[in-house]
């Protein structure tokens, strides 16, 4: 994209005009766009790939090279017509379908964008990603809030590129423009053959718009690319050159130098501590007390593409690089950092949910001295195309930005922007209601969101194409209930653990004809917020053993059609949690469905060797031995669990508290220990797989002890019964 050849800056110091020229055949003008290609001068290279397809060259290698040269140059309409052939050759990589549906959305064709997003996904999805890439959902969000901002572009913008407006003083902006056509010989950018950016200043008009623009003076812009740059509170400039130094492959990358100000201009070509000329160093960024350094960076170690890094004021050095992390950075492209007054980081982005290209996002400093997650600003400051380079002031009021976007004077334009209404956190859950029965997406029928006691949040129905949508909380469980004439209410759930990365959560819902016997649930994780996906659901007919095997969705859900009058066992397992079993009957039903929720807590708990789970309702009064019934139920299910976990071997411990004698305390816990491995044996449970063990009060959870005044409440935490994974069989 436009913006990207001056951001990833992985440039060429200059054309490569000595490539010999005239030669005529289809071969000779592929090679030489070749050798273009590899040097990153795509505007040579595309020219070249064009004449080799008007002479016929309509091969794979051509086409998707050329498809190429057009993206990185930023001509996403171009782009998705060559890309548009790229993808229908039969040995087409997984990247090519990213690449098309990246050219459609640039081109604002949302939906088709989707169609084509989600087939890289089902081919290519990242570890962890999601399976829907939501583009339309996230186009509407994002549009939904356009009134937020004014924009217009600023009177100073030139036919070609500029960009990269940053704060000097209150009352002027320094910018990189590639205006200055006036000399002599005409430095230029091999990778997209405009003439290198220097770097300016302007003035702020009353009405947000910029004027009387002004070449910075000095020894800060060269013959090579200078910008953009940042006055730090200090008064001194940080700013962004080509390296003079080439990397071991002959390419000049960007680096960060350093400049101060003296009566004849900006003096100062001090480099940066970490520059390399084997990865580019660009686009520094300074908190506002001065203390923190943000720059730009395609260094080893980071996410992918180039990522955003800080380095903190160590006694008037730069301490080491450090990465944002995954809040902020992602396998893509983040660009042009900005720290508000606030602390506030605003970036650009191509690998975070967005409208276009490059979109811009706001992230707030968490209580870490970090970034914790990031918020697209939205329309329409964002759009199809390529927005970045964002500046607020301190009042949050007013600013400016770069951007590609249709009608723009030159390759990248500057445009100022008021704030009518601060940024905020939006969250959406959305799906789509589909008729299992048909197939089709049912419009028009009504949607619930419900929360976590069932208590309706809110009401609404799904669109002409079947979509619903609700605002949602963070941190929440929810429900989605589908309800239609002549069908089973449909059910599934979703949780907002993690929204803030997400910001959209989708789950489509399906209904049945309420014809038969239906079996669900919605399975949970244990002590922590959210449902469980993956768990395999095995449900097992103990007449003729036949079993249905499932994995629960994102939502934790699994659905499954049951016979009537057979009794069934529902076995739910995943790895290194605790297995379930629970009996179900459909004796007597002909139709129906059946909620296994409402039959058992169905919670995936986590095994940790090693560590006590308490047993609540074992106790004893006085000297006793025998087990009462609370405590027998409750080991009815410890029985339950180590015969649905066959692997697990179990200690059961029996302690006393510590005002006892500590000899006939030591015999009575043991005696206890011994009636609670007698009682499970009873049910089943081997004897090579228990231990019980009492330890009377040598083991107490507090410093209570001989000598020691603790309340009744210390010495009951000592009085306790527990059991213990001590090994997993076969692990």
């Amino acid at each position: 994209m436009r913006s990207v050849l001056h951001i990833t800056a992985l440039l060429c110091a200059l054309a490569t005009a000595s490539i010999a020229r005239g030669q005529n055949s289809v071969d000779a003008h592929t090679r030489l766009a070749d050798r273009y290609y590899a040097d990153m001068a795509y505007a040579q290279a595309r020219d070249e790939y064009k004449t080799a397809v008007d002479m016929g060259a309509l091969n794979e290698h051509v086409t998707k090279r050329l498809a190429d040269c057009y993206m990185k140059l930023g001509d996403t309409e171009n782009g998705e017509i060559w890309y548009g052939q790229v993808v229908k050759f039969l040995n087409r990589e997984p990247m090519d379908l990213y690449m098309y549906a990246q050219a459609l959305k640039g081109n604002g064709k949302y939906e088709q964008a989707q169609q084509w997003m989600d087939r890289y996904l089902a081919v290519a999805q990242p570890q962890g990603g999601a399976a829907k890439s939501n583009i339309v959902d996230f186009a509407k969000k994002f549009n939904s809030t356009a009134d937020r901002f004014t924009v217009k572009p600023v009177s100073i913008n030139s036919p070609l590129t500029d960009l990269g407006a940053s704060w000097y003083g209150t009352d002027k902006v320094i910018f990189a423009s590639a205006r200055d056509t006036s000399v002599g010989v005409q430095w230029r950018a091999a990778w997209n053959d405009e003439p290198f950016l220097d770097m300016y200043s302007a003035t702020r008009q009353p009405d947000g718009d910029l004027a009387n623009v002004q070449r910075l003076s000095g020894n800060v812009n060269s013959k090579f690319h200078d910008g953009p740059g940042v006055v730090a509170p200090d008064g001194s400039l940080w700013y962004t050159r080509t390296s003079s130094e080439r990397s071991r492959n002959g390419i000049q990358r960007l680096s960060i130098l350093h400049a101060h100000p003296t009566a004849k201009g900006w003096s100062g070509e001090e480099p940066f501590l970490y520059n390399n000329p084997e990865c580019s160093v660009g686009q520094p960024a300074i908190s506002p007390n001065g203390k923190s350094f943000y720059f730009v960076s395609d260094m080893p170690g980071g996410y992918g593409g180039t990522d955003i890094y800080v380095c903190k004021d160590q006694d008037g050095l730069w301490g080491t690089p450090e990465n944002l992390g995954p809040a902020i950075n992602t396998d893509r492209n983040e660009l042009f950092p900005f720290i508000g007054a606030d602390g506030t980081l605003y970036f650009s982005s191509t690998g975070l949910p967005g409208l276009g290209g490059l979109d811009v996002f706001a992230a707030k400093p968490d209580a870490g001295g970090g970034f914790s997650f990031a918020v697209n600003v939205g329309a329409p400051i964002n759009g199809p195309s390529d927005d970045f380079a964002f500046i607020i002031d301190a009042a949050k009021q007013s600013g400016y930005f770069t951007s590609n976007r249709a009608g723009s004077t030159g390759e990248d334009d500057m445009y100022s922007f008021v704030m009518h209404a601060p940024l905020e956190a939006q969250y959406l859950c959305t799906g789509t209601v589909i008729d299992d029965e048909t197939a089709q997406m049912v419009p028009g029928i009504e949607v619930t969101l419900l929360d976590t006691a069932g208590v309706v949040v809110e009401t609404g129905r799904t669109d002409s194409t079947g979509k619903y949508s609700f605002p949602v909380k963070e941190n929440m469980e929810y429900g989605i209930k589908v309800s239609m004439a002549g069908h089973y209410d449909g059910l599934v759930h979703l949780s907002t653990e993690n929204i803030e990365q997400q910001q959209i959560v989708a789950r489509d819902v399906h209904v049945v004809p309420d014809a038969g016997i239906w079996l669900r649930g919605a399975v949970r994780y244990a002590g922590k917020l959210g449902f469980a996906p993956g768990v395999k659901v095995s449900v097992v007919n103990m007449t003729s053993f036949f079993s249905e095997v499932q994995q629960t969705g994102p939502g934790g859900d699994f659905f499954f059609r049951m016979q009537p009058n057979e009794e069934f066992e529902v076995i739910l397992e995943k790895p290194d949690h605790f297995s379930i079993s629970v009996p179900v009957s459909t004796a007597g039903m002909r139709q129906g469905v059946i909620d296994l929720g409402d039959v058992r807590r169905l919670v995936m708990e986590p095994i940790h060797v090693g560590t006590p789970i308490t047993l609540k309702y074992v106790t004893w009064s006085g000297d006793e031995v025998a087990l009462a019934p609370a405590a027998k139920a409750e080991l009815d299910e410890l029985a339950n669990r180590m015969q649905v976990n066959p692997s697990l071997m179990v200690e059961v411990a029996v302690h006393a508290d510590t005002r006892s004698k500590a000899d006939p305390a030591l015999k009575l816990s043991q005696q206890r220990a011994d009636a609670i491995v007698a009682y499970l044996r009873t049910k089943g449970v081997p004897k090579d797989r228990l231990t019980g063990k009492g330890y009377g009060i040598t083991k107490p959870l507090n410093p209570c002890g001989p000598g020691v005044e603790c309340t009744d409440r210390q010495h009951a935490e000592n009085k306790r019964v527990e059991y213990t994974v001590t090994g997993i069989l076969g692990s």
